[in-house]
């Protein structure tokens, strides 16, 4: 990682400057204001960008440098690191063992007892297939069973429609953003690195402007990578809705009041690692400020449940009002939208399923996220 501080008259001029060193990769590390002989202020930026030929583990490595100051390693704390090492590897062990075991029994319970039929037997493989945590697809099945009659289990309609329902029971939803009457509503999204926040919120500032014609504005507090605030910028020239760049929470106030006359500000932020408290407190600071009146966070499918699971538990020392799911498009099997359902009772707001500005956002739907986890992939 090359690692250079840019000094300028003027934030949008060290930008320039890094934009044409870096390129759009570039990470900014910090700024703040400094004397300068030649300038009545300036601005210094310590930015930073990824050598592609660099090894993996040293890019680790450097980050961690980032976010804790540097310490000699003393003979003292090897042990402990060790320790904490050998302690992650034996609980992922044990957690896989537990799944493991979990499968078998639910594998012998459901595949080998004769009362069940074949097929409600597929049906339970289906939903497997589709992702589906087994002892939640298990219970649904043998509920479904008990409560039919021998001759409504022949009646395939009726046991979808059943299923159906079951699978919609565990859904909840919030509706479409509630706007605050004769003052602005003010949005903001949050969420892990790479979740699609930047693009999401491009949708909604176009769906809320050009579908139900509402006054829009963006503001982007997301000055960690150039790229994705010129991205959102880039869009609000395109669809002519006005946008602010925020490079740290001292001016967020004076940004958002420039915009009180619209009726909705959206809000981007910079992805984040949630495991790291210091950028967690910086977002609830920002969220402060801003005044928000509503949070979502926003989650890829295609990411595996295990880190679906550890965002939603880190994210939730950030009251929020509802889950965007992303990137629908790009992945099959969609039973996470009813595990994360069933293990957190987080509701949903709004799903995403392309690059399509606005069509490819829509308002969750207890309904249609049923069949979506039923057929395994969004659309038909």
């Amino acid at each position: 990682m090359k690692i250079k501080k840019f000094i300028a008259p003027s934030m949008q001029e060290a930008l320039k400057q890094i934009k044409k060193e870096f390129g759009d990769d570039a990470i900014i590390l910090s700024n703040r204001s400094v004397e300068h002989s030649e300038w009545k202020s300036a601005v210094e930026i310590t930015a930073a960008i990824d050598k592609k030929d660099e090894p993996q583990a040293e890019k680790v490595h450097f980050q961690s440098l980032i976010e804790k100051p540097a310490i000699q390693p003393t003979t003292s704390n090897i042990p402990t690191t060790v320790i904490q090492t050998q302690l992650n590897s034996m609980s992922k062990d044990i957690e896989y063992l537990r799944d493991r075991i979990e499968f078998l029994i639910n594998h012998i319970k459901y595949e080998h007892l004769p009362h069940i039929p074949k097929n409600l037997q597929d049906i339970l493989k289906i939903l497997n297939k589709n992702g589906v945590n087994l002892t939640l697809a298990n219970n649904m099945i043998e509920e479904i069973f008990t409560s039919l009659s021998g001759e409504e289990l022949m009646d395939e309609e009726m046991i979808m429609k059943k299923l159906n329902n079951k699978i919609k029971h565990f859904l909840n939803i919030t509706g479409p953003i509630k706007f605050n009457q004769n003052q602005t509503t003010v949005v903001l999204l949050m969420g892990p690195t790479g979740s699609g926040k930047t693009t999401t919120i491009a949708k909604l500032a176009a769906l809320y402007k050009y579908t139900y014609s509402r006054k829009v504005a963006l503001v982007s507090a997301d000055s960690f990578r150039i790229a994705a605030m010129e991205q959102l910028k880039a869009f609000a020239e395109i669809a002519k809705i006005p946008f602010v760049a925020v490079y740290n929470n001292n001016d967020l106030t004076e940004k958002i009041n420039s915009l009180r006359k619209y009726e909705l500000i959206l809000i981007d932020t910079t992805g984040l690692n949630a495991k790291n408290m210091k950028q967690m407190i910086s977002l609830k600071e920002t969220i402060r400020i801003a005044k928000a009146d509503e949070i979502h966070l926003t989650l890829s499918m295609t990411t595996k449940y295990s880190d679906l699971s550890d965002n939603i538990k880190n994210f939730n020392m950030i009251p929020y009002d509802g889950i965007i799911l992303t990137k629908m498009d790009e992945t099959e099997g969609m039973g996470d939208i009813v595990n994360i359902a069933a293990d957190f009772e987080k509701p949903y707001s709004y799903i995403t399923f392309g690059q399509d500005i606005p069509d490819d956002i829509s308002l969750a739907n207890r309904n249609e996220l049923a069949q979506i986890i039923l057929r395994g992939k969004h659309g038909n």
